[in-house]
């Protein structure tokens, strides 16, 4: 049982929900806003899609982060959330009795490269994913092994491969989306692992710290089995910008974090 003096608890800005997570563990950061934001892009606003509960999955959700922030975006789909460190994932069932989610959104304690059946047995609209940026070896380290940092920033529970191999697996084929968040070092490598996994991308966004920096991050769509070659290479997201006050966010970032969901980008 985790003890709750170890967790701060925040409010998430989007549907009232709050949010728990270990005060010395892994925290969500942008990455984890940008995800979700893009990831509830994906889904369809059609009345027909109401009728049918979209389903959205989640893998190494951490404490449930992007998940719950679609809940808020989106508060209609069906949500699975799997995480392989047992605390994470304590936190993660934590955070969905705290925000009333019982009936909406499930969590696991799982290893991405062996899904419980549960999971195993459904096909989703959506499989998004924020994985570890950077392979063993490379990146800056970490030299705290106790938190889970280590997994979260370095491949040591599952390659970008897995993560892509396992999305493949659970995606609707031709219909549903892949979606994540990588940094922009790693492109390349998110599109072959795509190619190799007969995924093809559809949307490409880069991510920048400021208008006359290079990317950061970004964020990538595609589809398993899907005809056609045409790729959306779509405008830059920009984070910040200097003014005589300082720096500030733009006005595109202030929207994702504050106003209501209007983008769709399908």
């Amino acid at each position: 049982m985790i003890d709750k003096n170890a967790l701060t608890i925040e409010e998430l800005g989007r549907g009232g929900y709050k949010l728990y997570q270990p005060k010395d563990g892994f925290r969500y950061g942008t990455d984890t806003v940008l995800l979700a934001w893009f990831a509830a892009s994906f889904l369809r606003k059609s009345a027909k899609a109401t009728k049918c509960p979209q389903r959205v999955l989640e893998l190494g959700a951490g404490v449930g982060t992007a998940s719950i922030l679609v809940q808020g975006r989106f508060p209609g789909v069906l949500s699975d959330a799997v995480e392989i460190e047992p605390i994470y994932a304590e936190v993660l069932k934590e955070n969905i009795a705290l925000n009333n989610l019982e009936n909406k959104m499930r969590g696991f304690n799982a290893d991405i490269r062996q899904l419980p059946l549960d999971v195993k047995s459904i096909q989703y609209d959506v499989v998004m994913f924020n994985p570890p940026f950077f392979t063993q070896g490379s990146g800056p380290k970490t030299l705290d092994h106790s938190d889970g940092k280590l997994g979260a920033r370095f491949e040591e529970n599952g390659s970008l491969n897995d993560f892509i191999a396992t999305a493949a697996s659970r995606v609707i084929p031709s219909k549903g989306y892949i979606v994540l968040v990588m940094h922009a070092s790693r492109l390349n490598d998110v599109l072959v692992t795509f190619a190799c996994n007969n995924i093809k991308a559809t949307h490409i966004m880069s991510v920048h710290p400021f208008v006359d920096k290079g990317a950061e991050m970004v964020l990538v769509a595609g589809k398993r089995g899907a005809s056609g070659t045409d790729v959306k290479v779509m405008p830059p997201l920009i984070l910040n910008e200097r003014t005589d006050g300082g720096i500030i966010m733009t006005s595109k970032i202030k929207e994702i974090y504050e106003e209501e969901h209007r983008d769709c980008f399908i």
